[in-house]
């Protein structure tokens, strides 16, 4: 018998059990069928195993990928999968140059704004405007190209909240409905010039709010000043956009985060293990964001992000269906293995349950493998530090070097670093 020390409540214990016991039965989210039935599980008192003599298709996992981040598109959910994926396998990054935390966004990178390397890169995943020329030089030629988008609406909601966007635009009581009513009028106030030290890392003249994706995935909309600007012209936007499907292997939809980390974990030939995660940087709704008429109001202010969406999405569930039916009984196991790690992690604010571990035995969708608490203090850690200490050790740079050739950059942004 194996024994963690580790004592879930008396709930959750019953909750499994009429999770495992019951066929088809559903709570909140998770939704577990098909597959495993009680006798698949055994629970040595606070140990939870799953038993299967499934076997595994083996393949080589790709590891040269571009990541490209929008702000409010589920990024930092999915940073606790990819700096985990590379730093456990000390893969080379394309870090920011000294504590700078974007890599020359919303501008188009440049060799000032990233550490050099005399290793390859593997992978580029901080937040950068799109450009294949730039990143096609940095990374090898098997690169994987890979982004989420989220429905416009909604992203326009959580930035107003994220950025405080009423508060800096003078929005009369933080209003959302007045704000996407004279959306315009607002936008430029948030953008003015001599609204920069509340902004923070926002540049001055640049919009979070009108056609954000299509700029973060590198279509021409006149940022910065004197940039060619397509936003009027239909058939270039669309001519865009089609070239940006042919260029990304997968564009993930945030709204199907759970499809999407399938999609990813099947192409780059990654284990079950690797898009384990947690969610951060949720936000609670703090006032009603009522559609109508402002969605309509919202959808002619940034209509390129709409059409973005509607067109990804569209290529999005065509991929899901070339997938056979055994991605969603994949899916529904991994929303139950996720479910599984959550309560092993996070239950009652713990991050940490030093010592104790959970064994997921191998499947037809992973092998078998121990998810430890140092797993846990991975998905819960802001990695970005861990990966600059990295680098230095594997580059072991010259203090010199680093004063002398990282100067930051006056684009450059950077934050207090957080502890871990």
């Amino acid at each position: 018998m194996i024994n963690t020390g580790r004592k879930f409540n008396k709930s959750f214990i019953l909750f499994m059990k009429a999770l495992l016991i019951g066929a088809g039965f559903q709570l909140l989210l998770y939704v577990y069928v098909s597959n495993f039935t009680k006798k698949d599980y055994i629970s040595m008192e606070n140990h939870y195993t799953v038993k299967s003599e499934y076997r595994m298709e083996v393949c080589t996992e790709k590891r040269n990928f571009v990541f490209i981040k929008c702000m409010k598109c589920a990024t930092e959910t999915m940073a606790t999968i990819i700096r985990r994926f590379g730093y456990k396998r000390v893969l080379n990054f394309v870090l920011p140059v000294k504590n700078n935390i974007y890599l020359g966004w919303p501008y188009i990178i440049e060799k000032s704004d990233y550490r050099p390397s005399k290793w390859p890169y593997n992978i580029i995943f901080e937040h950068s405007v799109y450009n294949y020329s730039v990143m096609s030089a940095l990374m090898p030629n098997d690169t994987v190209y890979i982004t989420s988008i989220r429905e416009p609406w909604s992203r326009l909601v959580s930035s107003f909240q994220y950025f405080h966007i009423g508060d800096i635009a003078d929005v009369p009581a933080n209003n959302f409905t007045e704000y996407v009513r004279n959306i315009e009028k607002y936008d430029k106030v948030f953008s003015d010039p001599k609204k920069h030290k509340l902004r923070g890392c926002i540049p001055d003249n640049f919009s979070l709010v009108q056609n954000l994706q299509g700029h973060c995935l590198g279509m021409p909309l006149g940022f910065p000043e004197r940039r060619r600007d397509i936003s009027k012209n239909l058939t270039a936007v669309k001519e865009f956009i089609n070239h940006i499907e042919k260029q990304f292997s997968l564009v993930m939809i945030v709204e199907y985060m759970y499809e999407s980390l399938i999609l990813l974990k099947r192409m780059m030939c990654w284990s079950l293990q690797d898009i384990l995660h947690h969610v951060s940087n949720v936000l609670g709704v703090k006032q009603n964001y009522i559609k109508g008429d402002n969605y309509h109001m919202y959808k002619n202010y940034s209509y390129i992000d709409f059409i973005i969406y509607d067109h990804f999405n569209a290529t999005f569930w065509r991929k899901v269906k070339g997938q056979g039916q055994d991605f969603f009984d994949e899916l529904d196991h991994f929303k139950l293995i996720q479910m599984l790690i959550n309560q092993f992690c996070f239950v009652e604010g713990n991050t940490k349950p030093n010592g104790k571990f959970l064994t997921i035995p191998k499947s037809r969708f992973n092998g078998e493998f121990i998810f430890t608490s140092d797993e846990c203090g991975l998905m819960s850690r802001y990695l970005l530090i861990d990966l600059r200490e990295q680098y230095d050790r594997v580059e072991q740079p010259k203090k010199k070097d680093i004063t002398g050739k990282w100067e930051e950059p006056p684009r450059g942004c950077s934050y207090p670093i957080p502890e871990h």
